[in-house]
């Protein structure tokens, strides 16, 4: 089959969030699947749960894409984060080392955030309707003003200048392989792939969740998005996003 995404790229000076613009669009016109909306500049570039999303006007990557992933039930919706994740985590591993995927869906280098995503679905009949997958990725911006504890760029880790267009080019490749993968019902894959790559994979660290302070393991996720982490006494916990902290220097 064919390439599906960035089969269409539309290039925006400026916009609030390209999130907003991909949404618009989707209610006004008829947009393909697998259409991508770049900003040079996003005024106002949101993350997880209200998070602001910093990034120099034309330094960097921020863009969203379009997905009609009607063959996907509501339960399973954290696959197209899966997807998504490893088509950037494959784009982007040949130039940083020590990268890995962040749960639920952040991209770190070493202990620091190299880029994040945002998905927003539509649902209907049980089933994902659209998705608008926002991808924000740091290139070539070196200084970073806002209260975020630990950004990185690609040219902050390796003193190189890069393309930000080739960059492109590759991390839509990379997320067309795997949406296709999942189009074709290779889910096992994608899992495998997944979780090989997760951040602090069977290392002990420490956890809050709910006051509590916890030494835990992080083993998986499951089937519904959940992080799977069996603490040091050996019972499993599963939480949802914003349920647990990953606490730094420990």
């Amino acid at each position: 089959m064919d390439k599906i995404i960035g089969n269409s790229i539309v290039r925006l000076s400026q916009t609030d969030s390209t999130n907003n613009y991909a949404n618009s669009q989707i209610r006004e016109t008829d947009v393909s699947e697998g259409t991508v909306f770049l900003a040079y500049e996003q005024t106002s570039g949101r993350g997880q749960v209200a998070n602001f999303w910093e990034s120099e006007p034309g330094q960097n990557l921020t863009f969203s894409l379009v997905l009609y992933p009607d063959f996907i039930e509501i339960r399973r919706q954290f696959m197209l984060s899966k997807v998504v994740a490893l088509g950037v985590y494959e784009a982007l591993n040949k130039y940083v080392d020590l990268l890995k995927i962040k749960w639920p869906n952040d991209i770190y280098a070493g202990n620091q955030k190299l880029g994040g995503i945002l998905i927003e679905n539509s649902i209907m009949y049980g089933l994902l309707k659209t998705s608008v997958a926002g991808i924000g990725l740091n290139i070539n911006q070196t200084v970073f003003r806002s209260n975020a504890p630990n950004p990185v760029s690609l040219k902050g880790l390796t003193n190189e200048h890069f393309d930000c267009d080739k960059i492109l080019t590759e991390v839509l490749s990379g997320i067309d392989h795997f949406y296709m993968l999942l189009r074709n019902g290779e889910e096992d894959e994608i899992n495998r792939e997944f979780i090989s790559k997760l951040y602090r994979l069977n290392e002990m660290h420490q956890f809050r969740a709910e006051d509590e302070i916890f030494e835990g393991m992080i083993v998986g996720v499951n089937e519904i998005g959940q992080l799977q982490i069996r603490r040091l006494d050996g019972k499993m916990l599963e939480f949802h996003f914003k349920e647990v902290e990953f606490l730094q220097n420990t």
